[in-house]
């Protein structure tokens, strides 16, 4: 016997140990009947360009030799490749003998370069495939996927684009639910005050073929501006639109076979849900209604984002003084002292403190505010106490949360002193200056 027909032979022993005898002809049967290629065409989706030199590649899983230990093993990967020619076309193979692998289709991912990698999932045998990509883009704008529902107690909760989190507070989110039924599907969304909605189904867009995140990928513009304060969602899969009360962008995927689930814990919210809605989405957290989807997404830092939305549609960001609330509290919350400060750009301020009951001594020096490139404010402070000084790195102050500024202070006799001070912009209305009560 040939050393060649060895491995044969002992392959073919282990699948008679496996699968028995009846088993082993069945398999032996579908060697003949090895399943259809794939075949299809890449283009870009906003101008149908045929995309040529992409890899297509096509995988399958099923019995087979370990490439390591060359055990019988029912979980071996299976690939095959095709490249598209110059008017993006493609025809891959079926990888893997049919006896091992069974007659079904594979797993289809089409890459090329400065272009969106497309995962298709499941390809069946013989399938005609047009699929649609877009070009990568510099510009990469925060997503991820924000919850919607009802907790525990019954209770409707949203999703801030600002704060990148779900809350019950309905003054604070941009988009809430109203009311959800499930058979049939019916799940009706409201903007908060000042907001829109609009929806633009996955057939309206023109897409031939889902692929992961297809609902974000291809359309970037709502093509009606998103007015209405309801949406009455249902089994139609689409793209929804939101605009907020801040005039700011977003879009968000409606698929109806992934956006529900019955219960349990809420990722941000300290509450556990009812019922739930879990959709994925870009935001354009400044000016500009145009959402182009480049993975990976990522959240925007709460801050930031809301400083973001002061920044006018049209001319130069404000660049003048600017009023700040000043609260520094001990490792116990007990707040030592407050005050308010305005600031005129680049011109720096001191300040006394106000905590006369405290055990330590310190003053601001050096507070300054300055913008950066991007036309936002910037604030830099020093704490200067009796036995300690903190400098401050350059730090984004906004009008909606307070930015918390860990100090560890010491006091005459080297005792330690955790405190904290909280910089939080106030209304450009605002005219105090000076000390308040503590209290």
């Amino acid at each position: 016997m040939s050393s060649r027909s060895r491995p044969l032979r002992r392959l073919v022993l282990e699948l008679l140990a496996a699968f028995g005898v009846l088993g082993l002809l069945v398999w032996l049967a579908l060697w003949w009947l090895a399943p259809a290629p794939v075949s299809g065409r890449l283009v870009e989706y906003h101008g149908a360009a045929p995309i040529a030199g992409a890899t297509i590649t096509l995988r399958r899983q099923g019995w087979g030799r370990s490439d390591h230990h060359g055990q019988l093993i029912w979980d071996k990967g299976y690939v095959a490749t095709a490249t598209t020619n110059a008017e993006g076309r493609f025809r891959v193979a079926m990888p893997g003998p049919v006896w091992l692998v069974g007659s079904g289709g594979g797993r289809l991912r089409a890459e090329a370069e400065g272009y969106q990698t497309l995962d298709i999932g499941h390809a069946a045998p013989g399938a005609a495939l047009i699929l649609q990509t877009v070009v990568n883009r510099d510009e990469r704008l925060p997503g991820g996927t924000a919850y919607l529902g009802w907790d525990a107690a019954g209770e409707p909760f949203g999703w801030s684009f600002i704060d990148h989190a779900p809350t019950g507070d309905l003054s604070r989110v941009d988009l809430y639910p109203v009311s959800m039924q499930r058979d049939p599907l019916e799940v009706t969304l409201a903007a908060t005050e000042g907001g829109g909605l609009h929806f633009v189904s996955a057939e309206a867009q023109g897409i031939a073929m889902p692929s992961y995140d297809y609902l974000l990928r291809y359309q970037n513009v709502s093509p009606a501006p998103p007015s209405a304060t309801k949406l009455t969602l249902n089994d139609t899969p689409g793209t929804l639109f939101v605009r907020t009360a801040k005039g700011r962008f977003a879009k968000l995927a409606w698929e109806p076979g992934a956006v529900t689930a019955m219960s349990g814990e809420v990722p941000g919210l300290d509450a556990t849900s009812e019922r739930l809605l879990s959709l994925r989405f870009v935001y354009r957290p400044g000016p500009g209604n145009t959402l182009p989807y480049q993975p990976p997404l990522l959240p925007v830092e709460p801050v930031l984002a809301a400083l973001l939305t002061t920044l006018p549609e049209e001319g130069a960001p404000y660049a003048g003084p600017r009023a700040y609330r000043l609260v520094v509290t001990d490792a116990e919350g007990r707040i030592l002292e407050r005050q308010h400060v305005e600031l005129t750009p680049g011109v720096p301020r001191d300040l006394a403190s106000c905590a006369d009951d405290s055990p330590l001594t310190w003053r601001f020096d050096s507070l300054r505010l300055e913008y950066d490139e991007e036309g936002l404010p910037r604030l830099q402070m020093t704490v200067d106490g009796e036995r300690f000084v903190y400098h401050s790195a350059p730090m984004r102050v906004g009008p909606r949360d307070d930015t918390v500024v860990e100090v560890m202070a010491f006091d005459s006799d080297h005792r330690r002193h955790d405190l904290e001070v909280r910089l939080r912009e106030l209304p450009a209305d605002s005219d105090l200056d000076g000390c308040l009560p503590s209290s």
